[in-house]
């Protein structure tokens, strides 16, 4: 059996650090770790999304639309996840959505909206293949009906 040993140090906030998170208006951490580069962006205002596409391009992260609103966001900045229609293995993936979206409250909850739809959709796919096929005419039946799915909990 392999042993592992992580050590971590930790520091009292500095002077700048605490004004941050005052100006932030969240409650400062009694200690931290040492950042790394790329930390600091995390907590700049969601509204100046020309630094976090910046960022994201520099860092080579992505910058997608969220699939319930269609707003911009990057790899660096989702904070809440809704469940992945297109994995259907034993182990639960998710997507993870957009900032505005997360503050919403439209990101997983336990049981989420779109999860009983989800696993009906599921039920209804079985037909022979676990893969997905663009030639098989039940599997774009579902994958549209997975799409439309997500548009009807976009509108609410």
């Amino acid at each position: 059996m392999t042993r592992y040993t992580v050590t971590l140090t930790q520091r009292p906030l500095t002077w700048l650090e605490r004004l941050w998170y005052r100006r932030l208006r969240m409650t400062p951490l009694l200690s931290t770790s040492a950042p790394t580069r790329g930390q600091w962006i995390r907590h700049l205002p969601q509204s100046w999304t020309w630094i976090h596409r910046r960022h994201a391009h520099k860092r080579g992260l992505y910058w997608l639309p969220c699939i319930l609103c269609g707003r911009h966001s990057g790899g660096h900045q989702w904070g809440d996840s809704i469940p992945d229609p297109t994995h259907t293995g034993p182990v639960q993936m998710a997507i993870g959505i957009c900032p505005a979206c997360s503050r919403a409250g439209r990101g997983w909850r336990v049981p989420h909206p779109l999860e009983a739809v989800l696993d009906q959709l599921a039920d209804e796919h079985e037909h022979g293949h676990d893969d997905w096929h663009t030639d098989c005419v039940r599997c774009l039946a579902h994958d549209t009906a997975i799409r439309d799915a997500f548009s009807r909990y976009k509108e609410t």
